[in-house]
């Protein structure tokens, strides 16, 4: 079993100077160590050309994190698949164990029927003696991921087909590395697989079929073991027989692309059986690169995103590269991920130019780690300050979360990873993204029958509803939120009137990507202290096991005329202490130039801010639920807006700000002494 890719990190870096992503830059380099086992394709186009241009769809299928994380790909594994197509896991082999590493530690997380069984080798053992085969491999869907064949005939183990005792099974069990997955095996009834590819432009369509396998080489790699072996023909039928109910996998394939507006290439492993078939992966363009029949359709697809693509960045884009390469060079030696560090220097900076704390003292907090602000914030002397988490420390532990983070990462995401909670969540209806270079307009899960991507819908949308949010599909702080409404026969922005002509001009100038969805409304216990936000209670979680998720603290934050439509605190916001138990809030305070400052009636309603939550023991069990459900996140903070009916969950941060923690209690405080402990001895956290 293999996944593992030699870097290239100074030819990746090179290559982004061609517009090549470093994900896929490294995925060339392993195609061009095997590059004699590659056949041309009918179109001429090499496949460096065609790694060059992914991802097709530069938010949700871009590693844009410069920590270089897979962000936003929520096909590039197995684990995240089977996630992101939890309507239809039928359809996927179940997932029984994954192996992660925390806190220096080996963690071996069951799921389904596994969870009866122990948490350790042992009890991978103990399932493979129950199933009799399962399939072991690395999450990650690499062009040098390889499968293992783990099996138990009655009498003795197998490893890829070689006998093993119990205690050898045990020890390579033991030294599987992190990132691994145990799975059920898929037999087929054929040595083939069929490759299905779906082009969405608004409605999926049949790009191609293809029959692929090994070609029989003695020689394995990715070219060898993924040949293209037949084309297959609309009726199902190839160069030596017929796939049987073809036009019913086809229609299958096409219902799932439907939910995947985001994505405009999708492309299918299958694996058939005696009863179907399963999905063995997902595939979002690098497949093409062992594509050798390229159809009319096809051809044109590919030479549509090579008339979008330049030969080369511009003398801008070259300058941010250079920019973003000293940053990550410069934090990988303090060991940040290199946006955190620049967030550090940043905020030291922003001090430096503050008021309200002299020279000596910003020295001082710098020294020791914190901002200076901090000192009258917290209360901090020579004696005391060892006792608090600085904020260089805070940023220097990230991440806490393993690669998977990417599922809460943004808004849309968040939407397809899960979408058993789905009603805990706003309903989203549309999604702004940039494609071939133009704002494009797609419809979502959410859009009621009826209503088409376009803009003029979005507003008679607008004239149902009465009111919607239009929000940044990434961003945190209420940055980029707007308020749309229809009211009385008039739109409005934010409270600002415009014309219907104004409005369509307004949403067609956006660039960045941004979705629109439900305005929710609180419930009316919570408006009458304020109304004009919907206030957000966060809610944070620690989950170290996996499946032992807990509440450590609660605070509920109250916009005011000063937050505008947020509820922000550092704009003015008001946050009120919340007890995790019961859900009651009481002394409400606000931060007034850095220091921490009584607040107990609303400044501008004369409201006291007390009271308990409706809804509150409902949110902590789906809260408490969706956390084993993602067992692969330990720390989370959920933003959550009480409704008349229940609540909904705005958006779920991995690296939440830390406003007030000396208040926090003893099991907070242990949890980042122990991180920051961990990491100083060399630990790699997640």
């Amino acid at each position: 079993m293999s996944s593992t890719i030699k870097k290239h990190p100074f030819g990746c870096f090179a290559l982004s100077f061609r517009g090549f992503d470093p994900e896929y830059a490294e995925e060339w380099f392993y195609l061009k160590s095997i590059k004699k086992y590659a056949l041309p394709n009918s179109i001429g186009v090499s496949h460096k050309d065609i790694l060059s241009l992914l991802p097709f769809d530069a938010r949700i299928d871009k590693s844009l994190l410069p920590s270089g994380e897979k962000t936003y790909q929520l096909f590039a594994d197995r684990l995240s698949t089977r996630y992101a197509l939890s309507r239809h896991r039928e359809l996927t082999p179940e997932i029984y164990y994954v192996l992660l590493t925390k806190d220096g530690e080996r963690f071996i997380l069951p799921y389904g029927e596994a969870e009866a069984l122990e948490r350790s080798e042992t009890g991978i053992a103990e399932l493979i003696r129950r199933k009799g085969c399962v399939t072991v491999r690395p999450s990650e869907n690499s062009f040098c991921t390889r499968e293992t064949l783990y099996r138990f005939d009655g009498e003795s183990f197998y490893i890829a087909g070689r006998k093993v005792t119990e205690a050898e099974l045990l020890q390579d069990l033991a030294e599987l590395p992190e990132d691994t997955v145990v799975c059920r095996h898929i037999e087929s009834k054929f040595d083939f697989s069929l490759r299905i590819a779906t082009l969405n432009c608004g409605t999926p369509e049949l790009l191609y079929a293809v029959l692929t396998g090994s070609d029989g080489s003695t020689e394995r790699n990715w070219y060898t073991d993924n040949r293209e072996l037949a084309v297959v023909n609309a009726d199902g039928s190839y160069n030596g027989g017929k796939i049987d109910n073809f036009n019913d996998i086809v229609a299958e394939i096409l219902k799932i692309s439907s939910e995947f507006t985001d994505l405009e290439y999708m492309s299918y492993l299958l694996r058939l059986t005696d009863n179907g078939f399963y999905i063995m992966q997902v595939d979002t363009g690098k497949d093409l690169a062992g594509l050798k029949s390229f159809n009319a359709k096809t051809a044109a697809f590919i030479k549509r995103k090579l008339a979008h693509r330049r030969s080369f960045v511009t003398a801008k884009q070259a300058a941010i590269l250079c920019y973003r390469k000293m940053w990550e060079l410069l934090a990988r030696r303090h060991g940040f991920v290199d946006f955190m560090y620049r967030n550090w220097r940043r905020a030291l900076r922003a001090d430096n130019k503050d008021k309200l704390t002299t020279a000596a003292e910003k020295r001082w907090a710098h020294e020791r780690g914190f901002l200076s602000f901090r000192i009258k914030q917290y209360n901090l002397t020579d004696e005391n300050y060892h006792e608090c988490l600085s904020d260089y420390d805070y940023k220097w532990l990230r991440p806490l979360n393993s690669r998977y983070f990417k599922w809460v990462w943004d808004k849309v995401s968040l939407r397809y990873m899960f979408d058993d909670f789905s009603a805990y969540l706003p309903k989203y209806y549309y999604n702004l993204v940039r494609r071939d270079g133009k704002v494009t307009l797609l419809t979502m899960q959410d859009t009621p029958e009826g209503y088409a991507a376009t803009f003029e819908d979005v507003l008679r949308l607008l004239r149902e509803k009465g009111i919607l949010a239009l929000k940044q599909t990434e961003g945190s702080h209420g940055a980029g939120f707007y308020k749309l409404e229809y009211r009385d026969g008039a739109y409005l922005v934010n409270e600002q009137e415009r014309s219907e002509e104004q409005m369509l001009a307004f949403l067609r100038s956006l660039k960045r990507y941004y979705n629109i969805s439900e305005y929710i409304v609180m419930h009316d216990e919570l408006r009458r202290i304020y109304s004009n936000v919907a206030c957000t209670v966060r809610v944070m979680v620690i989950n170290r096991t996996g499946f032992d998720p807990v509440i450590e603290n609660v605070y509920f934050r109250i916009g005011t005329k000063k937050t505008g439509f947020t509820d922000n605190i550092g704009s003015g916001g008001i946050f009120a202490y919340a007890d995790e138990v019961t859900g009651r809030f009481h002394d409400a305070e606000v931060i007034k130039k850095h220091i921490i400052t009584p607040c107990p009636m609303h400044p501008d309603t004369g409201v006291k801010i007390e009271g308990v939550f409706p809804h509150w023991q409902e949110v902590r069990r789906v809260i408490t639920d969706m956390c084993r459900y993602a067992s692969c996140l330990e720390y989370l903070g959920f933003d959550v807006v009480i409704t008349p009916d229940g609540f909904k969950i705005l958006e779920i941060n991995t690296h939440q700000d830390l406003h007030r923690y000396p208040t926090y209690n003893n099991d907070v405080h242990a949890y980042f002494e122990r991180k920051v402990q961990l990491k100083k001895a060399g630990c790699k956290l997640a």
